[in-house]
């Protein structure tokens, strides 16, 4: 694979390690060798182990002493963790850009036209990078830097989590936008409740889904290959 010089190359590196690791075609604890990755997309070690730091930063490895990298696991306790976190951290979000009554939502109904698209030519990747762009669309409206900032960190771990959602036989890429949809006239409507109804509704419907796809006792890991249209690059 080769890189274009426009983008920083760790960026484009860590990028498509993340794809890998999103996708679950890198599964959870498997190791991530500098000097294979280097050799196989001819790049400097240097320069791929910046990017590990860049993965580690977005939750997706760990970087262990004498042991190196290794894909972060997501069994269901890890799960509750990071819903529980990450819905919070939605709600404060999307309720603060209700608040500011902005002018225009472009950002946000681009989003929901993506994801109608993605819907009809049933492209879960597309859907997957639609449902990021929907998050991201609040950061330019809020001053917010430190939510902004804890928010971009956790969103590969969210598109990580919605393949494993999508593999339960009961996921419906239908339920996805129509939550978005229904978010934003929340948002349109300045009304903070329905905006937490909503967003805790949805992150508890994922959590069941998950649930459903641990088989009883057992701890293995819910990430696999899923078979799903890749992510793009930007991970």
């Amino acid at each position: 694979m080769s890189f274009e010089p426009a983008v920083r190359l760790t960026e484009q590196i860590a990028d498509h390690l993340g794809t890998e690791i999103i996708t679950g075609r890198l599964k959870p604890q498997a190791r991530i060798q500098e000097l294979k990755v280097a050799s196989d997309l001819s790049v400097s070690r240097g320069s791929v182990r910046e990017a590990l730091l860049i993965l580690e930063s977005r939750h997706l490895i760990e970087i262990i002493p004498r042991r190196g990298a290794v894909v972060s696991s997501l069994d269901a306790d890890q799960v509750d963790d990071f819903s529980e976190l990450f819905s919070e951290l939605l709600c404060q979000l999307f309720v603060k850009v209700a608040a500011s009554r902005p002018r225009r939502l472009d950002e946000f109904s681009r989003s929901l036209d993506t994801m109608e698209l993605a819907l009809a030519q049933d492209d879960f990747g597309s859907l997957v990078l639609a449902r990021r762009s929907f998050i991201r669309a609040g950061f330019p409206i809020l001053d917010t830097f430190y939510l902004s900032a804890v928010l971009s960190g956790l969103i590969p771990a969210d598109m990580r989590l919605a393949y494993v959602v999508s593999q339960h036989p009961d996921y419906d890429m239908r339920d996805t936008l129509r939550y978005h949809q229904a978010l934003l006239e929340a948002v349109r409507g300045n009304d903070g409740d329905r905006i937490r109804e909503l967003v805790h509704a949805h992150s508890r419907r994922e959590k069941k889904l998950v649930q459903g796809l641990q088989r009883p006792g057992t701890t293995r890991p819910l990430v696999g290959n899923f078979g799903r249209t890749a992510v793009a690059q930007k991970a």
